[in-house]
């Protein structure tokens, strides 16, 4: 009998727990409609802007450069730690004949060197309105495997840049009442995978750190700096080129696209490609055996496994 009730009420637990989350799959979908029905009256432009992206020497930082300057941005700023490519991208952005470019050598995990590049672009350029926050690096490997310095130069590079860019920057943009802070985290920055704990920890930390600078604004009532947290999926560049390309892949492209397309709509966070708003759901509510099994399914576990082997 104690073993029936023991079912009756494991039963009961589970019927609820999915009528949560359908509930909650049900209220994301009335938001996501209502903002678009809205999205036209909140669409701000980005022309004559001044933009800085980090990481701008391929990948999604290229893109990005290149896509702001197609939506019309005034001056693009570029960093990154190697320079031949950084001239690269800038000769490209100049091409299109949109916007004007700058590039400096500078690498973000070196908090001073961030502080000194920031006062020459400040000097050189004025005032940056749209900081990008986009370097990141990724070593892989379970944890007992990864070198102390690796782990420390991953937290300097994809978490703690993110504090020294934004406060060189944020002082301007809220004395001048304009501005706009984007941070490009993961999807892994919402539910963890084995073989990377400090890229997954890093990530983390970086979600985290756009949702308190998002509160800290609204708490002082400061509507004109917009800050933006972009969570791709599986992107295909140079830095997860040994990882598996599944049909959800994204292409750099596509995460500049959004990412512009975010800045313009003011949206506090976007997670590509949608679907994965799914999982993001599924991890909060399922147990974690079987969210284990959902990502087994999905490819994901054998994916990161095979990548972590080629590191």
């Amino acid at each position: 009998m104690a073993h029936f009730l023991t079912r009756v009420v494991a039963l009961c637990a589970s019927s609820l727990r999915i009528l949560l989350l359908l509930s909650f799959v049900f209220i994301r979908i009335c938001q996501y409609a209502c903002s678009r029905v809205l999205r036209t009256n909140r669409r701000k432009s980005v022309s004559g802007e001044t933009v800085l992206i980090t990481g701008a020497s391929r990948g999604i930082g290229r893109c990005l450069a290149l896509e702001f300057a197609k939506h019309g941005v005034s001056t693009i700023v570029l960093w990154g730690r190697d320079e031949e490519k950084l001239s690269s991208v800038k000769m490209e952005v100049e091409e299109t004949g949109k916007a004007r470019c700058h590039s400096y050598r500078c690498d973000v995990g070196d908090r001073e060197q961030v502080y000194r590049t920031i006062q020459k672009v400040q000097e050189d350029v004025g005032r940056i309105t749209i900081l990008v926050n986009n370097a990141g690096v990724v070593h892989g490997g379970a944890l007992l495997a990864t070198d102390d310095d690796k782990i420390e130069d991953t937290l300097r590079v994809n978490t703690l840049s993110h504090f020294w860019t934004t406060k060189s920057v944020l002082p301007s943009m809220l004395a001048n009442g304009r501005g706009h802070v984007v941070g490009i985290a993961s999807t892994l920055g919402l539910f963890a995978l084995p073989g990377v704990p400090d890229y997954v920890t890093s990530k983390f930390s970086v979600v985290g750190f756009y949702e308190s600078l998002a509160a800290e604004l609204r708490a002082q009532d400061r509507w004109d700096v917009g800050v933006t947290c972009v969570c791709p999926g599986h992107t295909t560049t140079d830095m997860f080129k040994d990882l598996t390309t599944r049909p959800l892949s994204l292409t750099p492209q596509q995460v500049a696209e959004q990412t512009v397309e975010a800045v313009k709509n003011n949206q506090p966070r976007v997670i590509l490609p949608r679907v994965m708003h799914l999982t993001w759901v599924l991890n909060s509510w399922l147990p974690s055996s079987w969210m284990r099994t959902v990502l087994y399914v999905t490819g994901a576990m054998e994916d990161m496994e095979n990548f972590c082997a080629k590191r």
